[in-house]
Protein backbone atom coordinates (compact mmCIF):
# COMPACT_ATOMS: atom_id res chain seq x y z
CA UNK A 1 0.00 0.00 0.00
CA UNK A 2 1.10 3.38 -0.43
CA UNK A 3 1.44 5.88 1.88
CA UNK A 4 2.17 9.61 1.66
CA UNK A 5 4.09 11.09 4.42
CA UNK A 6 4.99 14.38 5.30
CA UNK A 7 6.48 15.50 8.67
CA UNK A 8 7.53 19.19 10.29
CA UNK A 9 9.64 19.95 13.28
CA UNK A 10 7.69 23.61 12.67
CA UNK A 11 5.21 22.74 15.89
CA UNK A 12 7.23 21.19 18.16
CA UNK A 13 9.15 22.99 20.96
CA UNK A 14 12.55 23.99 19.71
CA UNK A 15 14.19 21.76 22.61
CA UNK A 16 12.77 18.96 20.89
CA UNK A 17 13.08 19.36 17.69
CA UNK A 18 16.51 18.03 16.53
CA UNK A 19 15.33 14.57 19.10
CA UNK A 20 12.20 14.47 17.19
CA UNK A 21 13.88 14.74 13.72
CA UNK A 22 16.60 12.46 14.31
CA UNK A 23 13.95 9.99 15.47
CA UNK A 24 11.83 10.70 12.80
CA UNK A 25 14.60 10.18 9.84
CA UNK A 26 15.58 6.76 11.71
CA UNK A 27 12.19 5.13 11.44
CA UNK A 28 12.28 6.01 7.32
CA UNK A 29 15.72 5.60 6.85
CA UNK A 30 18.58 5.24 9.18
CA UNK A 31 20.36 5.92 12.49
CA UNK A 32 22.28 9.75 12.42
CA UNK A 33 24.09 11.23 15.18
CA UNK A 34 23.56 15.17 15.19
CA UNK A 35 26.66 17.38 14.60
CA UNK A 36 27.14 20.83 16.22
CA UNK A 37 24.23 23.12 15.87
CA UNK A 38 24.95 26.80 16.40
CA UNK A 39 21.63 27.79 17.20
CA UNK A 40 19.36 24.67 18.18
CA UNK A 41 15.83 26.86 18.73
CA UNK A 42 16.40 28.12 14.58
CA UNK A 43 16.64 24.66 13.89
CA UNK A 44 13.68 23.16 11.43
CA UNK A 45 13.45 20.00 8.99
CA UNK A 46 10.93 18.56 6.85
CA UNK A 47 10.07 15.45 5.18
CA UNK A 48 7.95 14.57 2.32
CA UNK A 49 7.37 11.68 -0.15
CA UNK A 50 5.90 8.04 -0.63
CA UNK A 51 6.66 4.86 1.56
CA UNK A 52 5.47 1.82 -0.22
CA UNK A 53 6.28 -1.31 1.66
CA UNK A 54 9.84 -1.24 2.79
CA UNK A 55 10.28 1.18 -0.22
CA UNK A 56 10.78 4.97 0.06
CA UNK A 57 11.40 7.89 -2.09
CA UNK A 58 11.45 11.07 0.26
CA UNK A 59 12.07 14.34 -0.63
CA UNK A 60 14.56 16.05 3.09
CA UNK A 61 15.16 18.89 3.81
CA UNK A 62 17.41 20.03 6.95
CA UNK A 63 18.85 22.32 9.08
CA UNK A 64 21.62 19.59 10.19
CA UNK A 65 24.79 20.51 8.14
CA UNK A 66 27.20 17.82 9.50
CA UNK A 67 25.84 14.65 10.82
CA UNK A 68 27.72 11.08 11.11
CA UNK A 69 26.65 7.38 11.29
CA UNK A 70 28.57 6.08 14.08
CA UNK A 71 28.85 2.27 14.94
CA UNK A 72 26.34 3.18 17.36
CA UNK A 73 23.84 3.99 15.10
CA UNK A 74 24.80 1.40 12.65
CA UNK A 75 24.01 -1.05 15.90
CA UNK A 76 21.27 0.64 16.55
CA UNK A 77 19.63 -0.15 13.64
CA UNK A 78 17.96 -3.72 12.94
CA UNK A 79 16.55 -3.33 9.29
CA UNK A 80 19.06 -3.54 6.92
CA UNK A 81 18.85 -1.31 3.34
CA UNK A 82 20.54 0.70 0.75
CA UNK A 83 19.93 4.87 0.77
CA UNK A 84 20.63 5.93 -2.44
CA UNK A 85 20.44 10.10 -2.31
CA UNK A 86 20.37 12.62 -5.02
CA UNK A 87 22.08 16.00 -3.25
CA UNK A 88 20.74 19.36 -3.95
CA UNK A 89 23.89 21.30 -2.29
CA UNK A 90 27.33 20.55 -2.30
CA UNK A 91 28.40 17.43 0.09
CA UNK A 92 31.40 16.22 1.48
CA UNK A 93 30.93 12.06 2.57
CA UNK A 94 33.93 11.61 4.81
CA UNK A 95 35.43 8.02 5.69
CA UNK A 96 34.57 6.83 8.77
CA UNK A 97 37.68 5.08 10.59
CA UNK A 98 37.42 1.69 10.07
CA UNK A 99 34.12 1.87 8.06
CA UNK A 100 33.69 4.02 5.11
CA UNK A 101 36.58 3.40 2.65
CA UNK A 102 36.02 6.78 0.36
CA UNK A 103 35.88 10.19 0.83
CA UNK A 104 33.33 11.31 -1.59
CA UNK A 105 32.89 14.70 -2.59
CA UNK A 106 29.44 15.20 -4.49
CA UNK A 107 27.87 18.10 -6.62
CA UNK A 108 24.43 19.23 -6.67
CA UNK A 109 22.72 16.15 -8.87
CA UNK A 110 25.22 14.20 -7.97
CA UNK A 111 23.81 10.33 -5.88
CA UNK A 112 25.36 8.91 -3.24
CA UNK A 113 24.77 4.88 -2.98
CA UNK A 114 25.45 3.78 0.29
CA UNK A 115 23.63 1.05 2.61
CA UNK A 116 23.07 0.62 6.36
CA UNK A 117 26.60 -1.44 7.04
CA UNK A 118 28.53 2.20 6.24
CA UNK A 119 29.29 4.91 9.03
CA UNK A 120 30.02 8.14 7.87
CA UNK A 121 30.51 11.33 8.56
CA UNK A 122 28.71 13.87 6.07
CA UNK A 123 29.03 17.72 5.68
CA UNK A 124 26.80 20.01 3.90
CA UNK A 125 27.89 22.82 2.01
CA UNK A 126 24.14 24.81 3.92
CA UNK A 127 21.22 23.05 5.04
CA UNK A 128 21.36 19.81 4.21
CA UNK A 129 18.76 18.96 0.82
CA UNK A 130 18.56 15.67 -0.90
CA UNK A 131 16.21 13.16 -2.64
CA UNK A 132 16.84 9.97 -0.80
CA UNK A 133 15.32 6.61 -2.65
CA UNK A 134 15.16 3.61 0.27
CA UNK A 135 15.60 0.18 -1.12
CA UNK A 136 15.29 -2.96 1.62
CA UNK A 137 18.16 -5.44 1.33
CA UNK A 138 16.24 -8.23 0.14
CA UNK A 139 15.14 -6.16 -3.21
CA UNK A 140 18.66 -4.99 -4.17
CA UNK A 141 21.29 -7.27 -2.48
CA UNK A 142 20.10 -10.49 -5.17
CA UNK A 143 21.41 -7.82 -8.16
CA UNK A 144 24.81 -6.56 -6.72
CA UNK A 145 28.06 -8.90 -7.08
CA UNK A 146 28.66 -10.65 -3.48
CA UNK A 147 25.15 -9.11 -2.24
CA UNK A 148 27.16 -5.74 -1.64
CA UNK A 149 28.33 -2.90 -1.87
CA UNK A 150 31.89 -2.93 -2.16
CA UNK A 151 32.15 0.30 -0.76
CA UNK A 152 29.67 3.46 -0.90
CA UNK A 153 30.32 5.42 -4.09
CA UNK A 154 29.57 8.59 -6.12
CA UNK A 155 27.49 8.81 -9.28
CA UNK A 156 27.53 11.57 -11.55
CA UNK A 157 24.33 12.88 -11.42
CA UNK A 158 25.51 13.93 -15.46
CA UNK A 159 26.33 10.89 -16.34
CA UNK A 160 24.60 9.18 -18.83
CA UNK A 161 23.30 6.31 -15.83
CA UNK A 162 23.01 8.97 -13.21
CA UNK A 163 20.76 11.24 -15.80
CA UNK A 164 18.51 8.31 -16.26
CA UNK A 165 18.11 7.09 -12.87
CA UNK A 166 17.81 11.18 -11.94
CA UNK A 167 15.13 11.54 -14.49
CA UNK A 168 13.27 7.86 -13.31
CA UNK A 169 12.86 9.11 -9.84
CA UNK A 170 11.36 12.25 -11.11
CA UNK A 171 8.63 10.67 -12.71
CA UNK A 172 8.40 8.35 -9.69
CA UNK A 173 8.26 11.22 -7.26
CA UNK A 174 5.55 12.17 -9.42
CA UNK A 175 3.31 9.54 -10.41
CA UNK A 176 3.40 7.11 -7.99
CA UNK A 177 1.20 9.45 -5.32
CA UNK A 178 -1.55 8.92 -8.08
CA UNK A 179 -0.97 5.29 -9.12
CA UNK A 180 -3.13 2.43 -7.46
CA UNK A 181 -1.46 0.89 -4.60
CA UNK A 182 -0.65 -2.30 -6.02
CA UNK A 183 1.05 -0.19 -8.13
CA UNK A 184 3.84 1.95 -6.16
CA UNK A 185 5.51 -0.78 -4.39
CA UNK A 186 5.90 -2.18 -8.23
CA UNK A 187 7.44 1.09 -9.73
CA UNK A 188 9.69 2.18 -6.70
CA UNK A 189 11.13 -1.80 -7.27
CA UNK A 190 11.51 -1.14 -10.63
CA UNK A 191 13.97 1.23 -10.28
CA UNK A 192 16.36 -1.52 -8.35
CA UNK A 193 17.79 -2.27 -11.69
CA UNK A 194 19.41 0.77 -12.62
CA UNK A 195 20.49 1.46 -8.93
CA UNK A 196 22.14 -2.46 -9.84
CA UNK A 197 23.39 -1.55 -12.77
CA UNK A 198 25.19 1.56 -11.57
CA UNK A 199 26.63 -0.51 -8.47
CA UNK A 200 28.37 -3.08 -11.13
CA UNK A 201 25.87 -5.76 -10.97
CA UNK A 202 25.75 -9.38 -11.11
CA UNK A 203 24.72 -10.94 -14.16
CA UNK A 204 21.25 -10.81 -12.66
CA UNK A 205 21.65 -7.29 -11.98
CA UNK A 206 23.25 -6.37 -15.04
CA UNK A 207 20.19 -7.63 -17.33
CA UNK A 208 17.76 -6.61 -15.24
CA UNK A 209 19.39 -3.41 -15.08
CA UNK A 210 19.99 -3.17 -18.97
CA UNK A 211 15.79 -4.01 -18.85
CA UNK A 212 15.22 -0.87 -16.83
CA UNK A 213 18.01 1.06 -18.69
CA UNK A 214 15.76 0.23 -22.16
CA UNK A 215 13.02 1.02 -20.62
CA UNK A 216 14.31 4.57 -19.30
CA UNK A 217 15.29 5.07 -23.20
CA UNK A 218 12.31 4.30 -24.29
CA UNK A 219 9.86 6.30 -22.53
CA UNK A 220 12.84 9.08 -23.06
CA UNK A 221 11.98 8.82 -26.44
CA UNK A 222 8.22 8.49 -26.05
CA UNK A 223 8.20 12.11 -23.99
CA UNK A 224 10.13 13.18 -27.53
CA UNK A 225 7.70 12.14 -29.86
CA UNK A 226 4.76 13.54 -27.49
CA UNK A 227 6.57 16.94 -27.58
CA UNK A 228 7.52 17.01 -31.32
CA UNK A 229 4.59 15.31 -32.41
CA UNK A 230 2.90 17.72 -34.56
CA UNK A 231 6.52 18.21 -36.31
CA UNK A 232 6.30 16.72 -39.80
CA UNK A 233 10.11 16.51 -39.61
CA UNK A 234 10.04 14.33 -36.96
CA UNK A 235 11.95 11.03 -37.87
CA UNK A 236 14.09 8.39 -36.12
CA UNK A 237 17.40 10.06 -37.26
CA UNK A 238 16.09 13.26 -35.82
CA UNK A 239 15.30 11.92 -32.58
CA UNK A 240 17.88 9.57 -31.82
CA UNK A 241 20.32 12.70 -32.63
CA UNK A 242 18.42 14.30 -29.65
CA UNK A 243 18.32 11.95 -27.53
CA UNK A 244 22.26 11.14 -28.27
CA UNK A 245 22.02 7.36 -29.19
CA UNK A 246 22.34 6.06 -33.13
CA UNK A 247 18.83 4.93 -35.43
CA UNK A 248 19.99 1.31 -34.88
CA UNK A 249 19.59 2.04 -30.91
CA UNK A 250 16.42 3.80 -31.26
CA UNK A 251 14.83 1.04 -33.62
CA UNK A 252 15.79 -2.00 -31.24
CA UNK A 253 14.07 0.31 -28.23
CA UNK A 254 10.73 -0.88 -30.65
CA UNK A 255 11.51 -4.61 -31.50
CA UNK A 256 10.61 -6.40 -27.47
CA UNK A 257 6.69 -4.79 -28.54
CA UNK A 258 6.61 -6.06 -32.42
CA UNK A 259 5.86 -2.11 -32.94
CA UNK A 260 8.35 0.62 -34.77
CA UNK A 261 9.38 4.00 -34.01
CA UNK A 262 7.45 4.79 -36.88
CA UNK A 263 4.56 2.75 -36.34
CA UNK A 264 4.30 3.95 -33.09
CA UNK A 265 4.68 7.97 -34.18
CA UNK A 266 1.80 7.47 -36.58
CA UNK A 267 -0.50 5.94 -33.96
CA UNK A 268 -0.12 8.45 -31.60
CA UNK A 269 -1.02 11.38 -34.29
CA UNK A 270 -4.12 9.21 -35.23
CA UNK A 271 -5.74 9.06 -31.41
CA UNK A 272 -4.73 12.95 -31.56
CA UNK A 273 -6.22 13.91 -34.68
CA UNK A 274 -9.22 11.43 -33.33
CA UNK A 275 -9.24 12.80 -29.73
CA UNK A 276 -9.76 16.38 -31.49
CA UNK A 277 -12.48 15.59 -34.26
CA UNK A 278 -14.64 14.07 -31.63
CA UNK A 279 -13.64 17.04 -29.46
CA UNK A 280 -14.69 20.59 -27.86
CA UNK A 281 -11.12 21.71 -29.55
CA UNK A 282 -12.39 20.57 -33.21
CA UNK A 283 -15.65 22.17 -33.27
CA UNK A 284 -15.17 24.26 -36.64
CA UNK A 285 -11.81 22.94 -37.59
CA UNK A 286 -11.83 20.88 -40.70
CA UNK A 287 -10.20 17.50 -40.77
CA UNK A 288 -7.70 18.83 -43.06
CA UNK A 289 -6.35 21.04 -41.09
CA UNK A 290 -6.54 18.56 -37.94
CA UNK A 291 -4.65 16.08 -40.02
CA UNK A 292 -2.05 18.20 -40.97
CA UNK A 293 -1.53 20.34 -37.41
CA UNK A 294 -0.73 16.85 -35.87
CA UNK A 295 2.49 16.59 -37.92
CA UNK A 296 0.44 14.64 -41.44
CA UNK A 297 1.83 15.99 -44.55
CA UNK A 298 -0.47 13.75 -47.03
CA UNK A 299 -4.42 13.34 -46.54
CA UNK A 300 -4.54 10.11 -48.48
CA UNK A 301 -2.08 8.54 -46.11
CA UNK A 302 -3.74 10.18 -43.67
CA UNK A 303 -7.45 8.40 -44.66
CA UNK A 304 -6.23 5.12 -45.29
CA UNK A 305 -4.40 4.82 -41.72
CA UNK A 306 -7.67 6.13 -39.84
CA UNK A 307 -9.65 4.17 -41.81
CA UNK A 308 -7.48 0.98 -40.89
CA UNK A 309 -7.31 2.02 -36.94
CA UNK A 310 -10.51 3.36 -36.28
CA UNK A 311 -13.31 1.75 -38.84
CA UNK A 312 -14.23 4.04 -40.15
CA UNK A 313 -13.49 7.86 -42.00
CA UNK A 314 -13.21 10.95 -39.64
CA UNK A 315 -16.57 11.97 -40.64
CA UNK A 316 -18.66 9.58 -39.47
CA UNK A 317 -16.92 9.70 -35.97
CA UNK A 318 -17.49 13.92 -36.31
CA UNK A 319 -21.12 12.70 -36.93
CA UNK A 320 -21.55 10.38 -34.26
CA UNK A 321 -19.63 12.60 -31.41
CA UNK A 322 -22.39 15.42 -32.01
Amino acid sequence: MVTQVRFSTDDLPPRDRVRFWCDYFAKQAHSITPGEIPDPGAFRAEASGSVAGEFALLDIKSGLERVQRTAADVARDKTEAFFIRRFRRPEIWRAAPGSTPVDLIHEPGDFCVSSTEWRFDAESKGPASFDMLVIPQAALSPLLAGGRLARPFRLPGASPLGSLLGAAMDAAKSQVPHLANELGEAVLRNLCGLVALACGASDEGTEWGRDSLRSAQLAAVKRHVDLHLADPGLTPASAAATLGISARQLHRLFEPSGSTFARYVLRQRLLRCRDTIAGATGTGRSVVDVAFGWGFNSMATFYRAFVSEFGGPPAVLRAASR
